[in-house]
């Protein structure tokens, strides 16, 4: 692996990649809660251009100013132009399962990518402990029972709306999983900035294919406007934000503990929507949430 100069303030232990991997469960949680209001407003094409076009706009910016872009590594780029790919067709069914609802079943049964990118990571040879699959363990038991209903759920879904929002979050899972093990490799030959700057690039390119498609069969496009385009961008700062925290936390603190620790984002999104969309919780998913953020400390207190 490429040594990497990282800030003074970032020092390189599991328990860094667990705690960067939580800001970015924060992070990915804001993101999907607006995302529940523009999925709604927007055409999906166009939300996710519109996300993918600010975060790249700003990361070029940056770049530029600091004169450092990146350069050419066969394995890192191919694997960014994949996760690129990969993330238009995470979010594409990200989106779909938000703009279904509800947050607190299409955001946990998407955070079931952690069991997934974990068993990636121990397949490539990544470190691991038994307390951290056990912790794994625990949070996807309580991702999966966060994504049934419930008699006293506050906003009483039927089985078949239920099954379609876990359809297409689960869809999206298993994209991003792949789609944040592609980016990990990337960041290792090339660094967390200019991994991520790749992944916006193609997924940015990807986009613009897409859209290219459905103006071709003369779609009809819904663009953000006013407070809509305010709340994307707003969006798509906190998604790079998010992508940048996990994969720094990659990097400098594993993987693996950079992994368990984002996948508490199933909580965090149910945390968030309850505060600022007042999406009712319920007792229910209120225990299995407590147990998601449990899992999450026995992954702290399982770091090596």
């Amino acid at each position: 692996m490429q040594a990497h100069k990282h800030p003074f303030f970032i020092s390189c232990t599991p328990l860094t990649g667990l705690l960067l991997g939580l800001v970015g469960a924060i992070c990915i949680g804001a993101s999907d809660c607006i995302a529940r209001v523009t999925s709604q407003r927007v055409t999906l094409s166009i939300l996710i251009l519109c996300v993918m076009g600010v975060s790249t706009a700003l990361l070029t910016v940056y770049l530029a100013i600091e004169g450092n872009f990146p350069v050419w590594h066969q394995r890192a780029w191919i694997a960014s132009a994949v996760s690129g790919f990969l993330n238009v067709v995470a979010l594409y069914f990200l989106y779909l399962a938000l703009a279904n609802g509800p947050v607190a079943v299409a955001s946990p049964a998407a955070s079931s990518f952690a069991v997934i990118l974990v068993m990636l990571n121990a397949i490539a040879g990544q470190p691991w402990t038994w307390i951290q699959l056990l912790a794994v363990i625990v949070v996807f038991a309580g991702v999966a029972m966060l994504s049934r209903g419930s008699d006293d759920d506050p906003m009483q879904y039927s089985q078949a709306w239920l099954r379609k929002t876990v359809l297409l979050a689960t869809a999206a899972a298993i994209a991003v999983s792949i789609r944040m093990f592609l980016a990990q490799v990337a960041t290792d030959h090339i660094g967390a900035s200019h991994a991520l700057y790749l992944n916006r690039v193609f997924a940015l390119v990807t986009c613009m294919v897409l859209i290219g498609w459905q103006l071709s069969k003369a779609t009809t496009l819904q663009f953000p406007t006013g407070k809509t385009a305010q709340l994307v961008v707003l969006q798509s700062l906190f998604e790079m934000a998010a992508l940048a925290a996990f994969l720094t936390g990659s990097l400098y603190g594993g993987r693996v503990a950079a992994s368990i620790g984002f996948s508490a984002f199933a909580a965090a999104t149910v945390i968030i929507a309850r505060i600022f969309l007042k999406e009712p919780v319920g007792i229910y998913r209120g225990i299995w949430v407590t147990v998601i953020v449990a899992g999450v400390l026995l992954a702290a207190i399982g770091t090596p």
